[in-house]
């Protein structure tokens, strides 16, 4: 009775471990929350864009170029520097009249 009671515990650990590795796993897809700002900036070198919310950057392109999320965490890194907010980030990085914002819109 023991190994069949062992058994079933092992078989269950082994289940079970497998379905937290998958709710451990990152989404697919990344959802930008509503309320969230789009600033394009354009420095007469690159135009910019910003997708964020607070301190939170949910895509940054380069002359329409998208970004790997390596790039997008050393912008999200800044931000928090800034006073955990893209919006100052922005405003240190940029001029007031290099930068447009609005809300975004898919």
């Amino acid at each position: 009775m023991k190994k069949v009671i062992f058994v079933l515990l092992a078989i269950t650990i082994i289940l079970l471990s497998g379905c937290r590795r998958r709710f451990l796993d990152a989404p697919d897809e990344m959802e930008v929350p509503s309320g969230s700002k789009v600033a394009i900036c354009d420095d007469t070198i690159h135009v910019y864009k910003f997708v964020y919310q607070n301190d939170g950057v949910y895509l940054y392109y380069i002359d329409d170029v998208l970004q790997d999320m390596n790039v997008t965490d050393t912008i999200q890194e800044q931000a928090y520097l800034h006073g955990e907010s893209v919006a100052n980030y922005l405003q240190a990085t940029f001029l007031d009249s290099q930068c447009i914002i609005d809300d975004y819109t898919e």
